[in-house]
């Protein structure tokens, strides 16, 4: 795997290792996190650049927006180290398999394996991990937490696999994928000081409730060498590597990176880098037998890669009265959590009795697309604009949101309202047909603005659906405990 380091990159940072050591101490940051945002931003530059000008002119060409981000990073750890009683780790000797800590004076402590809040999991995704990118559809997140706080030292997250390439990697040995049975480990992320084996820890544990659940038979995950990663890690849990992908740098305006799953223009890298190493770990017995008979590398063309193909969606016809009653149970769900936190400004002024939907459209429609994405692996989309009723006395929403699946310009496409009787002239709770056929009912849906899920986490309803999400799972764990 060392031969996958790009050597004009590695001299590179090996001559500015002083002056990134040196802006790190200036920010406040380990040199380690600032060169992984060195190395994320190089791919700007081209092979002539890197290769030809001076070590200290490259450096400059990318030394304001590897700051930026490791500057960024600085501004949250503290708070996350508060919040996770950070300081304790202040001498630890040795993290055991059981999760307990021992300590040089002899202290001993056990740390706590939980999920992970939603409202915590997006400190760590947007904030600290280095891609600085919320992924949407994570499906579960798991970590560490030391007694009595609230943000875990150690963080994994994972989503459904959606993109084809990523199963074509495991077909391409020969093994026979369910879709529904593939997650992909999107996100890790440990506090600074905490003992190097927490990590592979923390990634048994997610697997052995991933199991538990009965979630899913492989994990699928990728390390980049690029950034100076090497896998240990995963190799330390049992992943075995499976596949060499290319990987997909861009940037924006301002020269920072963003990954590709991100909205708006960005301009793609210049540099040919090296491809990111593919791992597979089996989570029951017989998926660990298939992967432990794996031999050799398959690997991705970069045309199959920029594709992106999406997998195929699960078949479900959501206008089905079993889809229906499913939806009418997600809203009976999701009304105990509306709260001041979740509505929209535009309610906050005058209270609204428990239940009420008025104001509750966006976050219900952020939570639904979701759910169909984690669930069914659909595309939705989330759409904000007005419902007309039709009726002279029934007022329209004038602003509203929902849910429709299929392009903007296909009469067919499906709609989905979770709060339909926010107007006086709708009855049923929840609206779902064609988008044409509730049309011709006098229920139009005119869409103002057109947001794939992706791009939810930079819109502002996210911050109440993060809260909407975190009374949820409240909600759940109390129903939970004996």
């Amino acid at each position: 795997m060392d031969g996958l380091r790009d050597p004009d990159v590695e001299t590179f940072v090996g001559a500015m290792g002083t002056r990134i050591r040196a802006d790190a101490e200036t920010v406040g940051v380990g040199r380690r996190t600032l060169e992984i945002q060195v190395r994320l931003h190089l791919p700007r530059l081209s092979r002539p650049a890197i290769a030809g000008w001076s070590p200290d002119k490259v450096y400059e060409e990318i030394r304001l927006q590897a700051v930026v981000r490791a500057a960024q990073v600085r501004q949250s750890a503290e708070d996350a180290a508060h919040q996770a009683h950070a300081s304790v780790l202040l001498n630890v000797h040795k993290a055991h398999r059981d999760l307990s800590l021992s300590f040089g004076d002899g202290y001993r402590t056990r740390l706590r394996f939980a999920e992970v809040g939603p409202s915590a999991g997006h400190l760590v995704q947007s904030r600290l991990h280095y891609l600085h990118s919320e992924r949407a559809d994570t499906a579960a997140q798991f970590g560490l937490f030391l007694p009595g706080a609230t943000m875990p030292i150690t963080y994994a997250a994972f989503s459904r696999c959606d993109r084809q390439y990523v199963l074509d990697a495991l077909t391409g040995h020969g093994l026979d994928v369910n879709p529904e049975r593939v997650m992909v480990l999107t996100r890790m992320h440990g506090l600074a000081g905490i003992p190097a084996n927490l990590m592979s820890l923390t990634i048994a544990r997610a697997v052995r409730e991933i199991r538990a659940k009965n979630a899913g038979d492989y994990v699928i995950t990728a390390y980049n060498p690029m950034l100076g990663f090497c896998g240990t890690s995963f190799v330390a849990s049992g992943f075995r590597p499976v596949a060499l992908s290319p990987v997909a740098y861009r940037y924006d305006g301002k020269g920072l990176f963003q990954t590709r799953r991100m909205s708006g223009e960005s301009v793609p890298q210049l540099l040919d880098t090296p491809d990111n190493v593919l791992m597979a770990l089996g989570v029951t017995p017989a998926a660990k037998r298939n992967v432990a008979g794996i031999e050799g590398l398959i690997r991705v063309s970069s045309r199959t890669h920029s594709g992106g193909d999406h997998v195929r969606p699960l078949k479900a016809d959501l206008a089905s009265p079993e889809w229906r009653d499913r939806l009418l149970g997600y809203r009976r769900m999701l009304e105990p959590c509306w709260s001041e936190r979740t509505v929209h400004p535009r309610y906050q002024q005058s209270p609204v009795a428990a239940g009420d939907p008025r104001g509750q459209c966006g976050v219900t429609s952020v939570w639904l697309a979701r759910t169909l994405r984690t669930d069914l692996l659909l595309e939705p989309v989330y759409c904000y604009g007005r419902l007309r009723v039709g009726r002279d006395d029934a007022e329209d929403v004038s602003h509203h949101c929902w849910v429709e699946i299929g392009p903007a310009h296909d009469p067919r496409r499906f709609v989905i309202d979770l709060t339909a009787d926010q107007s006086d002239g709708v009855r049923e709770p929840i609206i779902l047909g064609e988008h044409r056929a509730l049309a011709d009912r006098g229920l139009r849906y005119e869409s103002a603005a057109r947001l794939r899920l992706d791009e939810l986490p930079r819109d502002r309803v996210w911050p109440r659906f993060l809260a909407l999400a975190d009374r949820l799972r409240d909600l759940d764990e109390l129903r939970r405990r004996p």
